[in-house]
This record gives structure tokens, sequence and C-alpha cells, in this order.
């Protein structure tokens, strides 16, 4: 292989790994020093214990190969490994004949509920954080006496406790903050509408069902009217005005299941699923009359949607603009007839690929998701 060709299957490699794998692997490791310093100093341990350390070692190898080879470890995997991983610990830290070096390794305990909490379900971060401080407590207490158990099982529980809540705060936080960003990246600040980016996998969906459904998908480009003469007459703050409210009258007309975005500009655009074109429009152009100072006309493109080949590779970005752009001569014949009415067009079918919802939970999924 040469070097430019390692370079490009590099950062695939490197994604191979998540958090946790790339946790497990590193964390692992902390019992090969103890096999080392049990061969050098044979006191380290207590007598006889060497080939339990031995199997511990072991298992930490199967573990390490075992993250290696599959890279990124479903909750199931990690539990086991994590569960025999802290297991290890445990049984290493009783076997040290040291009690200092005993609580040492007893700290490590804390690991695996940390990497739990960067990256699994809360059910098995309680269940790994309740095993590590059960586990802890036991080590903590086993040899202590009087106050000093008290103190020691208090030192443990926060040891294992304080790390996995600090990060899961943190990924808390970082969720709730990567949530913000894809809502204010998929939708148009001053309406709330979805944007171009944000409606597109609603588009993508709403394709598939119009195929399962063998209906059609009709596209509305609602436009308003002489909305320059608004901005210069009187400002863009009165403009934004009557954006937003076209928006809210155009959202509370439209059935629940049907895509409203905000194409830029004085431009909307409504999407939906339908045996036929209905009067969807003209209550449109009503609700506006009736609740703002402006007018719109509307341009209506209705494709029938037919299965595909599996094989096809559409893009969903093309599919649209190619049924925007139907809707656009639509609207072009409302505006040079006078505005403030709806003209229609048809388009030729459209075939959407359905490889990628053969099964029958799928299928349900995209009807369900339309139904919603």
């Amino acid at each position: 292989m040469t070097r430019r060709a390692d370079r490009r299957l590099r950062p695939e490699r490197e994604s191979h790994f998540d958090t946790r794998s790339k946790g497990v692997i590193f964390s692992a490791g902390g019992a090969l020093p103890l096999l080392l310093i049990a061969v050098l100093e044979p006191t380290f341990l207590r007598p006889g214990t060497l080939p339990i350390l031995v199997g511990i070692v072991v298992f930490t190898v199967v573990t390490v190969g075992f993250t290696v080879r599959v890279g990124t470890l479903t909750d199931r995997q990690f539990t086991v490994l994590g569960s025999g991983g802290m297991l290890g610990v445990a049984v290493c830290a009783f076997l040290i004949a040291d009690p200092s070096g005993a609580r040492a390794v007893t700290a490590m305990l804390a690991v695996v509920p940390a990497l739990a909490a960067s990256g699994s379900p809360r059910r098995v971060t309680l269940s790994l954080t309740g095993a590590a401080v059960i586990l802890a407590l036991a080590l903590s207490i086993n040899g202590a006496e009087g106050v000093v158990r008290f103190v020691a099982a208090g030192a443990a529980v926060t040891t294992v406790i304080v790390p996995a809540l600090l990060i899961a705060a943190m990924r808390t936080s970082l969720e709730s903050v990567t949530e913000r960003l894809e809502t204010l990246a998929n939708t148009d600040p001053l309406t709330g509408l979805l944007n171009r980016r944000g409606m597109l996998p609603e588009v993508e969906a709403l394709l598939a069902r119009a195929c399962l459904t063998r209906k059609a998908v009709v596209v509305s480009l609602v436009d308003v009217d002489h909305f320059k003469a608004v901005n210069d007459t009187r400002g863009h703050a009165a403009g934004d005005d009557v954006l937003t409210t076209v928006a809210e009258a155009i959202a509370r007309q439209v059935p629940s299941d049907a895509v409203v975005a905000r194409l830029g500009g004085e431009e909307f655009l409504v999407l939906r699923v339908a045996a036929t074109v209905t009067g969807l429009e003209e209550h449109i152009l009503e609700a506006v009359r009736s609740s703002c100072d402006v007018t719109v006309s509307i341009g209506v493109a209705q494709a029938d949607v037919r299965p595909g080949s599996a094989d096809a590779v559409v893009d969903v970005e093309t599919t649209l603009d190619r049924l925007t752009y139907a809707a656009d001569r639509a609207l072009y014949t409302a505006k040079t007839s006078g505005r403030d009415r709806v003209a229609f067009a048809l388009e030729d079918p459209v075939e959407w690929p359905l490889g990628g919802i053969s099964s029958r939970r799928d299928r349900l999924e995209v009807l369900r998701r339309g139904a919603s």
C-alpha cells in the first residue's frame, strides 16, 4: 500500500472507535503493570495468588483484542466487558498484600462508570455505577475496623460516583447545546419554520410515504405579493412582521403531516401527500387575507410518486428542486394573472427507491410518521 493510500485510510481507522471503546482499551492496560510488579517483587501479592493475576491479565488481553476488532462496542458488549473489568480490578485489589496498593487499585473502579456516563444509556450507567459502588465498599471495609470503615467506605463511594456524575452532567449539557444548535441550523430564525437544510429529511420521508401509499406529492410555493413595496415604504421591521404573520397563517391551515418551510425572502413552501389537489391553497389565500394586510400568490405542482429501482441513487435535493421548479412555473402564472390567486401545474411522475425501507417495520414507521 502506498503512503498516499495509507493516509486516505487513516481517518476511517480513527473514526472506527468511539469514546467508550478507546477508554476500555486504555484503561484495560492498567492490569499489565501489576503483573510486572508481581514478578519483580514477589511480596507484592498475597502468597499463591499469582496464577489468579495471570488469569486476569489474560482476560484483559482478550478484552483489548475484542475491542480493537469490533471498534465501537454495543451497549451489551460494553456492559459485559465493563463488568468483567471491574470484577478483575476488585480481585486485583484483594490480591495485593499492601493495603495502600490495594486502595490505589480500588480507585480504578471509577473508570468504567465514568466511561458509561460518557456514552451509554442511563440504565447501563446506573447498573455499572451501582456494581462499582458495591465492589468499592466491599474492598474498602475489608480489613478496616471501627470508624475507619466508615471513612474508607465514604471515600470509596465518592471516588466512584463523583466522576460519573460530573461526566453525566457534562454530557447532558453538551447534548442540550447540540440540540439547540441543531434547531438553529434547521429552522428559520424569523418565522420558526424549517429552512431548506431542515426540510430535506422531512421531504425524504414524505416522498417515501407517497410512494408506499401510491399517492401524489403536492408542492405549493407561496409568495407574498408586492413584498418589496412593504419594505420600501414601511421599513424592514414591518416586512419582518408581515412574514411572521403570513407564516402563522400558512401553518394554521396545513395538515399535521405536511412539510412547511421558508425558502428565503418572501417565499414559503408547503409539501404534502394527497391523492388529488384539494382546496388547501384557497384556505391559505383566505387566511392571509383575513389576518394580514398583504395577499399571496400560490403556484401548485402535483406529481405521482412511483417505486424506483432499489439500487438507484436518488438525490432528495435534486428531486425537491425539480418539484419546486414546477411549482415556480405555476406561481409565475398566478402572478401574471393578477396575483392573490392559485395556479396549478402537473409534473412528470417521480421515481423514489424503497430499498432502504424494505422491511415491514420500516414501512410502518414511515406511515406512522405521516400520521403523527
